[in-house]
C-alpha cells in the first residue's frame, strides 16, 4: 500500500520486539515494518523471520535507510534522547519510547528537538489511550460523582526483578518504568496545575538498587489531590483507581468500574449544620447525622469509553498525525512535563530501603 508508513525498530529487546513490532503488525494497512536495528545477531533473526523485514548491525546504515520513514525508539533509557536525535538528523519521522528522558535537562533538550524538527517528534505515552482512563474521564466529565476531590492510582505487583531496569546506572526503577504512565494520568487529571507535591522513593525487594515502590502526593490549584501509588513489592494490590467526590465515588480494577452515586435532582431539605445539643434517642446514627435519606445509585459496569479506545490506539493516532495531519493528543511539552516531576523526584526525595 502506497500509503503504509515504513517503520525501522531501534531495539529489539521487550519492547522493540514483544511490544512495538507486534503492536506494528495490528496495523498492517497503515504500517510496515521494514527493518530494524540490534546488535544481537538472536534478535534481528527474529525480526527476519517473523515480520519479513531486513535488519542492521550499523547503525548508520540503519538511519540513513532510504526507504524508512520512521524510526520507531525502543533502547535503553539512557539512549532514548542521543538516538532521537540521530534519528531526526536522519530525516526520519522519531516515535520515542518513555520515559522520553531521563532528567529535565535532557527534556529541555527534547523540546530543542520538537522545535527544530516541527512535526516530526512524537512520544510513547500509549497509556493516555487505555480505556479505563479514558471512561473515567467521561465519568469526572459527566458531574455525577460532584466535585472530585481526591484520586487514587495505583499499579501493584510483587516481583522479585533482577533485569536491567532495577538497575539505577541503567536508568532503571518504576519512577521511570510506570512512572511516567501514571504521572501524565495525574497531570491530566489536575490540568497540569500543580501547587504542591510530596514523594516517597523505596526499594522493597527488587534485587537492584534501583526503588520498586514510590509513591506522589500531587495538589491541584483546585484542591484535588491525586495520590499515586506504584509499587513492585505490594502482594495485595489495591483498586487501579479510585476517585471520592462530593456526590459520589468510583473504584476500577481491570475492566470493572464501581460507581456510587447521589441520584441527580435530589434535594436536601436540611441544608445547615446544627448547634444544638444532638437527642439521646436512636441511636449513634440519629445523633450524628442527617436523617434525610439519601437516593443512591450504585452499579457495576464494564469499561467501555464512548469511543473505542485501547492502548494500542496509539499507533492509529500517530498514523493520522503524520499522514493527515491531525493533531497528535500529546503533545512534546506534556511528555517533558512528565519528565520534569520525575526529576524533580529524584532529587528532592531521600532514597530508603525497606
Amino acid at each position: 500500500m502506497t500509503d503504509q508508513i515504513k517503520v525501522g525498530i531501534w531495539g529489539l529487546g521487550r519492547a522493540g520486539l514483544n511490544m512495538h513490532a507486534s503492536e506494528l503488525a495490528l496495523y498492517p494497512q497503515l504500517f510496515t515494518i521494514h527493518s530494524g536495528y540490534d546488535l544481537d545477531l538472536e534478535r534481528n533473526r527474529i525480526l527476519e523471520t517473523k515480520y519479513g523485514a531486513r535488519t542492521y548491525t550499523d547503525a548508520d546504515a540503519f538511519l540513513n535507510d532510504p526507504e524508512v520513514e520512521l524510526i520507531s525508539i525502543a533502547t535503553r533509557s539512557p539512549d532514548h534522547v542521543t538516538h532521537c536525535e540521530k534519528a531526526l538528523a536522519a530525516g526520519k519521522y522519531a516515535f520515542l519510547e518513555k520515559p522520553i528522558a531521563l532528567t529535565y535537562a535532557e527534556g529541555r533538550k527534547i523540546l530543542e528537538l520538537d522545535q527544530a524538527y516541527p512535526g516530526k517528534l512524537y512520544s510513547r505515552h500509549n497509556r493516555r489511550f487505555e480505556a479505563p482512563f479514558n471512561h473515567i474521564k467521561e465519568i469526572v466529565a459527566s458531574g455525577i460523582l460532584g466535585k472530585v476531590y481526591e484520586i487514587k492510582l495505583c499499579r501493584h505487583s510483587f516481583q522479585r526483578r533482577n533485569d536491567w531496569q532495577t538497575l539505577i546506572e541503567c536508568g532503571g526503577g518504576q519512577l521511570n518504568n510506570w512512572g511516567p504512565h501514571l504521572i501524565d494520568h495525574a497531570l491530566q487529571f489536575l490540568d497540569y496545575k500543580v501547587v504542591e507535591m510530596w514523594s516517597d522513593l523505596k526499594k522493597t525487594v527488587a534485587l537492584g538498587n534501583a526503588e520498586d515502590h514510590l509513591k506522589i502526593v500531587f495538589k491541584g490549584e483546585d484542591g484535588c489531590v491525586v495520590d499515586l501509588e506504584i509499587s513492585g513489592g505490594a502482594a495485595l494490590p489495591q483498586n487501579e483507581y479510585t476517585l471520592f467526590g462530593s456526590l459520589g465515588a468510583l473504584t476500577c480494577q481491570g475492566s470493572d468500574i464501581h460507581l456510587k452515586y447521589i441520584q441527580s435532582g435530589q434535594v436536601f431539605k436540611q441544608n445547615e449544620a446544627f448547634s444544638g445539643t444532638p437527642p439521646l434517642s436512636g441511636g449513634v446514627q440519629n445523633a450524628y447525622a442527617d436523617q434525610e435519606e439519601i437516593n443512591w445509585i450504585e452499579e457495576h459496569i464494564k469499561v467501555a469509553p464512548s469511543k473505542p479506545i485501547d492502548m494500542h490506539s496509539i499507533w492509529e493516532a500517530l498514523y493520522l498525525a503524520i499522514k493527515k495531519d491531525i493533531p497528535y493528543p500529546i503533545s512534546i511539552q506534556q511528555a517533558v512535563a512528565v519528565v520534569k516531576i520525575t526529576d524533580e523526584v529524584k532529587s528532592k526525595t531521600e532514597f530508603t530501603t525497606a
